[in-house]
């Protein structure tokens, strides 16, 4: 029925005012009726007590010229009977009938030389209202101007929320530097605060995506350049056989990264899109982490590495596949960015609740502004060498979704001399 707020607000706020008056003018009458109607028969019973007072000292001759006036002055309407004839006389009467259409009316006895008169005494019509109608006029008047007063303020309340229609209109399009004012300081400053928080985010989304397809398109590029290439050369027939030997190499080397590269991408949107069925077990993290660094034995050992591990049996109940494509990416990136015959070290302490892991290598520190950044797909905190050292910038990335699955954290610390260090802390349970 309403096609807007501001309509609506108005509706309510009348209906609610209207409703409020009737209630008001009907509790109105139901209280002040009775004292209303007592109050009247006092004030008619004490004019006609002045009344007749009044003739008793002046003894007007004119009697009923006295009366007309009497009852003119006092705003009664006065009905005198005479005590034998049962004569009536009318004065400030509306017509010359006996009839009166008065709610209320006293009868009091007159007591004159010729006999006992009767008077009666009503209320003039234009007294009657006996309040009512001034509690009725007050009453409309509050409509009418609190009426007035929400249209004023309820375009107020309104604009804010159009204002909101229309950002999120415009997030709907893609745009995403929309920015509302956070003056107020009431519920709708709360939401423009909220709307700007989820534009900042989701353009940052926005851009992370752009970057994402980037990204892929550039690691799917190069090896698929190359392997174009060669496979040219081989099929022109002009490389002789160690130069066609180097090339099927290089074709094995950039098919089995692009493999790497799918199969990572594919790990990944499996773990965001939460489609992987956790399978928690208990096992021994510390043995766990142990295999792994035997698994690398052949890497490190051919970079003259110098590994120690240091861990007492650990109990934990997780995911035992996923967490060893943790130690893995971990293991791997340690051995690639220690300095050949450097060292590594991974520390195992645990307490009742968690446990953390720590993998230290001695290669070229993160820079602060980087720390966090690593974590994201794609990203090389040292995009100078990305080419020299195998790698597609998923690893960590990977790491850190299954970390958070466990409900746990990751962080890198700085260990001065001994380097850099991937801290890893999970809950035992």
């Amino acid at each position: 029925m309403f096609k807007t707020l501001y309509v609506r607000i108005v509706f309510y706020y009348l209906a609610a005012v209207l409703i409020g008056v009737i209630v008001a003018w009907a509790a109105a009458i139901f209280i002040f009726q009775d004292s209303a109607e007592r109050y009247t028969e006092r004030e008619l019973t004490r004019k006609g007590q002045q009344l007749i007072q009044l003739y008793s000292q002046a003894q007007p001759e004119d009697q009923q010229t006295f009366l007309e006036n009497a009852a003119q002055l006092s705003s009664v309407r006065l009905k005198v009977t005479a005590p034998n004839s049962q004569e009536i006389q009318l004065f400030n009467w509306p017509d010359a009938d006996n009839f009166c259409d008065c709610d209320i009316s006293v009868t009091m006895p007159w007591p004159l030389d010729e006999g006992v008169y009767q008077i009666e005494l009503a209320q003039a019509a234009f007294s009657e209202s006996s309040g009512l109608t001034e509690i009725t006029v007050i009453l409309v008047i509050v409509l009418l101007v609190g009426g007035l007063i929400i249209l004023f303020f309820a375009r107020r309340l309104v604009t804010p929320v159009q204002t909101v229609t229309a950002a999120a209109k415009q997030l709907a399009t893609g745009d995403f530097n929309v920015r509302l004012s956070e003056n107020q300081r009431d519920e709708m400053g709360t939401l423009a605060k909220a709307i700007n928080h989820m534009a900042a985010e989701l353009g940052e989304l926005d851009r992370e995506r752009q970057e994402f397809v980037a990204n892929v398109s550039h690691e799917f590029q190069s090896p698929l350049t190359l392997v174009k290439g060669f496979s040219a050369m081989l099929l022109e027939g002009s490389l002789k056989a160690p130069e066609r030997s180097r090339a099927l190499q290089i074709i094995m080397q950039e098919s089995e990264r692009l493999s790497r590269l799918s199969e990572n991408l594919l790990r990944l949107a499996a773990l965001e899109s939460e489609r992987h069925v956790m399978a928690p077990t208990h096992f021994d993290l510390a043995e766990q982490i142990r295999r792994t660094v035997l698994t690398f034995e052949a890497l490190w050992s051919e970079k003259q590495l110098e590994v120690e591990m240091k861990g007492e049996r650990t109990m934990i109940h997780a995911d035992e596949e996923l967490l060893s494509q943790v130690w893995i990416n971990l293991m791997s990136n340690a051995i690639k960015f220690a300095s050949a015959g450097g060292r590594i070290a991974i520390e195992l302490k645990a307490d009742q609740d968690q446990v953390e892991i720590r993998f230290y290598d001695d290669g070229l520190l993160i820079a602060d502004e980087d720390k966090e950044r690593i974590f994201s797909r794609f990203f090389k905190a040292d995009r100078a060498r990305g080419r020299n050292i195998e790698g597609n910038g998923l690893g960590l990335s990977i790491v850190k979704k299954i970390v958070d699955i466990h409900q746990g954290s990751i962080y890198i610390s700085s260990e001065g001399e001994r380097g850099k260090a991937f801290v890893i802390q999970l809950p035992l349970l």
